[in-house]
């Protein structure tokens, strides 16, 4: 399967995704799934240099969810490369999914903490909204794995949110 990592990360493209998950699969191409940033020059430009940490070839893209449905469902070269999905949150693979994006196993890295989320993992703290949207993405069926890096151990996130 192309889509080697679906990778839940507010941070998006930064150090642990790029060498750490990048060094371990080997991704031919990062595409980074945000509206907002794929519409500001200067983010895209941040982003895109952040692919310069990479010790591998690798191609970042940065495209709006529209662009990133298409490439899925219309791009040859989504049989081509192994890549690495990068999105901010779970409302977000919903979305992807809800567009016949055919994503099996998510992974969740950093969700932060921000005012009114609480921790459910150490690096990973959840609305009410983002519990609505895991549960969402469980009873589609998918796998919804907390992992920061890859040599940590795997946490269910279904498991964390019933224990929440």
């Amino acid at each position: 399967m192309p889509l080697v990592l679906t990778r839940i990360d507010d941070r998006l493209i930064h150090g642990q995704v790029v060498i750490g998950w990048g060094n371990y699969i080997h991704p031919d191409r990062i595409i980074l799934c945000s509206d907002s940033i794929a519409s500001s020059p200067w983010q895209r430009e941040l982003y895109e240099a952040a692919g310069a940490m990479a010790m591998y070839n690798v191609t970042i893209s940065i495209w709006t969810e529209t662009e990133t449905i298409h490439f899925f469902q219309h791009d040859d070269a989504v049989n081509k490369e192994k890549i690495l999905l990068l999105v901010e949150s779970p409302e977000d693979i919903n979305r992807l999914v809800e567009n016949h994006v055919q994503i099996g196993v998510v992974n969740v890295g950093g969700m932060h903490f921000k005012r009114g989320r609480r921790q459910i993992a150490p690096y990973i703290f959840v609305s009410d909204e983002d519990i609505a949207s895991f549960q969402q993405l469980l009873e589609r069926n998918l796998t919804v794995e907390g992992q920061d890096v890859p040599t940590s151990k795997k946490l269910d996130i279904a498991k964390l949110l019933e224990a929440s």
